[in-house]
């Protein structure tokens, strides 16, 4: 058997784990990609960082050299599907239909550096990678990839052109999506019980001890059961992550003598978390999307 080398690789990162992050999303050839690349030789090998696909040495070469007609039999198609946490729920790009995809081709990619090759113009996927399922499709071979189950968060298409152009600058391509996190603002719930425990003449508030996050002045509220609260709501949306960074605080201000200071009731309020993502009026003329904190 003649020896194989790597031909390229397909990884996605969610900037929700961070860019390191593996483990996140499986591939797979659509199935007359799969019948393609069997009879060209080529396997696939998936692993941690997404897929890696070997071909033998003398196709490896030939396409290396930018031969046209052996270019033209790579016409390839593949799916992703996120693995673990919900995609929808953490990702930027919100579907303009259900019926919706998000596509990424080779055609467009873009040289970052070393031997990666990013799938869409900006530094992150953009709404503009969304195709409609009623939309003609560049490949029709291709269709296949629309029968699969469960619901593939995307689908990748490589055309010769694409793979030899990044062969010729490197001996195994990565072709890399980057998604950006859903962004929130952050809304605390502060119940009544808690409010009658604060010093006699002060006034709860949400501290960011780094300065990056402000929150408007509690207003009165309810919680579902009915009973009083206060809610605080940031003024900056927040994308997602798997572990927040923040570490915001509870003080009571003008809780010294001469009402001048602040005490610190909380050093560390709970960070927002993927569930209880709600769209919200209050935030603003337009409903924004906040990511509800329930306190006490």
């Amino acid at each position: 058997m003649s020896a194989y080398l790597p031909l390229l690789h397909l990884s996605a990162r969610l900037a929700f784990f961070g860019e390191q992050a593996m483990h996140r999303f499986r591939f797979a050839p659509c199935a007359a990609t799969a019948a393609r690349l069997a009879r060209l030789g080529i396997v696939c090998q998936a692993h941690t960082g997404g897929l890696t696909l070997a071909a033998p040495a003398s196709l490896h070469r030939a396409l290396r050299s930018g031969d046209a007609a052996v270019a033209a039999a790579l016409d390839l198609a593949f799916l992703a599907w996120s693995t673990g946490v919900s995609f929808p729920l953490v990702t930027a790009l919100a579907p303009p239909a259900a019926h919706a995809r998000l596509l990424f081709q080779g055609a467009g990619a873009v040289h970052e550096s070393g031997s990666n090759w990013r799938l869409h113009a900006g530094t992150e996927a953009d709404a503009s990678a969304w195709q409609l399922a009623t939309e003609p499709h560049r490949i029709a071979a291709h269709d296949d990839c629309t029968l699969a189950a469960p619901h593939p968060a995307f689908q990748v298409v490589l055309d010769g052109a694409a793979i030899t152009a990044a062969l010729a600058q490197t001996a195994s391509p990565r072709f890399l999506v980057r998604f950006g996190a859903r962004r929130t603002r952050w809304k605390y719930y502060l119940p009544g019980d808690l409010l009658a425990r604060l010093p006699a003449g002060s006034v709860p508030a949400i501290v960011d001890p780094d300065g990056v996050l402000s929150f408007i002045d509690g207003r009165p509220s309810a919680l579902p059961d009915g009973r009083p609260a206060l809610t605080f709501i940031s003024e900056q949306a927040v994308a997602m992550r798997q572990h927040p960074p923040q570490r915001l605080q509870l003080h009571a201000r003008g809780a010294s003598a001469d009402g001048a200071a602040d005490r610190l009731l909380i050093d560390r309020l709970p960070n927002a978390s993927v569930a209880g993502v709600v769209p919200d009026m209050a935030a603003g003329s337009d409903a924004v999307l906040v990511s509800e904190i329930y306190l006490g």
